[in-house]
């Protein structure tokens, strides 16, 4: 009969063989929560195995979908789920309604992801002598400085398939790795030595705008860190935990003393030694340890590395600026006048040149979801019939007339085709459609390396 530990409630509990940790808790009255009755549709009775991780059943086929889906550590188990022939203890994760009002996947709109240890890189910045800007500069030039900084800084590091964790005034933490995507280390070097590039070129700029000298400094490591959400219910943001983030902080502010711009730790040059030129290295001891470490000050990829990175046009999509932008259609395939329906997973949309611009818009039109615009059957990013534009250049649903701004995607004009009562002829059976007002559902698009580009959500 094997024994289960309760913490942190300290309390030993008997379990037959066959019955769940969480019967076996009810049974001896320790509280694990369960929102969904026990049947894995929640992760409320999630427990952390402490000892018998690896004398524990393999999991059930309902928990290994809620653990897939919700990325759970091997050592996290569901208390409904597991089912020990062995001794285990364990951490009861969920300890009062607060927390089960955190954690449980049956409130609505509940799309976090729960903590779970990974390999990561965490890439720290910090503005060189930023106290001394702040003194000086008015606070609305010190935020539009640090804002235009940002912008650029970010851009860099989302198309390196890195997540901002946060900023701190004039501090940027990133995290690279969080898919477990195998070339996240030479990923992060390569973002931050485009950083470093990103912040040459808007030198002149400052220095003409300001007189002053802006530079930063960068600092990665590679380490273990707890990836999850963290905040009040609505509120939460994928953030990183752990001792990696502290070392991070520190590489970066080693620099100050090294006259540096870049170092890396030694775990975060092994793994792209292949790939990387360095200037120096150092030893150093950080702030808050007392042993020296390694740190190497990169120069530049190598030439195969920064090839492969940077190639133009080598992606079908890129994450820029909380949205997937996808490559659709060579900008020289789309002339003046023309348009192409683009199929995506979820939608079809329009590609349209129109006076020199490109617009990008939902297909379906907003009061009855009826296609602006025809598609060869079967085939993908054909153009169809020719659209309707009136003579201020709207354009005018072919269904019943309505008029759309192209440029903010409003409402021009609203079912012009429609009979009085507000039906469509031949679609009385509807009702009054003209209430249905809404506008124009438009994508934001860019031309960048030869191709037109349209960001989704």
């Amino acid at each position: 009969m094997p024994t289960l530990l309760s913490l942190p409630d300290d309390i030993s509990i008997k379990s037959a063989l066959g019955e769940s940790v969480l019967e076996a808790a009810r049974r001896a009255d320790v509280p694990i929560a369960c929102a969904c009755g026990g049947k894995a549709k929640c992760s409320t009775c999630r427990i952390w195995i402490l000892d018998g991780a690896d004398r524990c059943p393999e999991r059930t086929a309902p928990e290994r979908a809620l653990v897939e889906r919700l990325g759970l550590g091997n050592n996290v188990r569901l208390a409904c789920q597991l089912r020990p022939d062995s001794d285990i203890t364990f951490r009861r994760l969920v300890l009062d309604e607060t927390d089960l009002r955190m954690t449980s996947q049956l409130l609505p709109h509940r799309s976090t992801s729960a903590g779970e240890l990974k390999s990561v890189v965490i890439f720290f910045s910090d503005v060189a002598g930023f106290t001394h800007f702040s003194e000086t500069l008015t606070p609305y030039d010190v935020m539009y400085l640090l804002n235009r900084y940002f912008t650029q800084v970010a851009e860099v590091i989302e198309l390196n398939d890195g997540y901002i964790d946060k900023f701190v005034g004039d501090g940027l933490m990133a995290i690279f790795g969080v898919q477990g995507q195998e070339d996240a280390p030479v990923r992060a070097v390569n973002a931050a030595l485009q950083t470093l590039a990103t912040v040459d070129r808007l030198k002149p700029f400052f220095a003409s705008m300001y007189g002053i000298d802006f530079d930063i400094r960068v600092g990665l490591h590679l380490g273990e860190a707890v990836i999850g959400s963290v905040g009040s219910p609505g509120n939460e943001r994928l953030t990183a935990i752990g001792d990696a983030v502290n070392v991070a902080s520190r590489v970066e502010a080693a620099n100050k003393e090294a006259g540096t711009r870049l170092l890396i730790t030694e775990t975060l040059y092994e793994q792209v030694k292949g790939e990387v030129e360095i200037s120096d290295f150092i030893r150093v001891r950080l702030r808050g340890t007392s042993d020296r470490i390694t740190l190497y000050e990169i120069k530049k990829l190598k030439a195969e590395a920064e090839r492969r990175l940077n190639e133009k046009g080598a992606r079908e999509t890129m994450q820029l600026g909380g949205k997937t932008w996808h490559r659709t259609v060579a900008t020289s395939e789309l002339k003046d006048g023309d348009h192409k329906v683009i199929e995506f997973p979820a939608l079809y949309a329009v590609i349209l040149r129109r006076g020199g611009r490109v617009y990008a818009f939902n297909n379906a039109c907003p009061h009855l979801k009826l296609p602006f615009f025809e598609t060869a059957s079967g085939a993908n990013g054909h153009a169809g019939r020719a659209s309707t534009f009136g003579e201020d250049g709207t354009l005018v649903c072919r269904w019943h007339h309505s008029g759309f701004d192209l440029d903010t995607g409003e409402i021009v004009r609203w079912c012009e085709a429609l009979n009085e009562d507000g039906t469509s002829a031949g679609m009385e059976i509807l009702g009054d459609i003209s209430k249905n007002r809404a506008p124009l559902h438009l994508f934001p698009c860019r031309e960048e390396d030869g191709y037109i580009w349209v960001g989704l959500e």
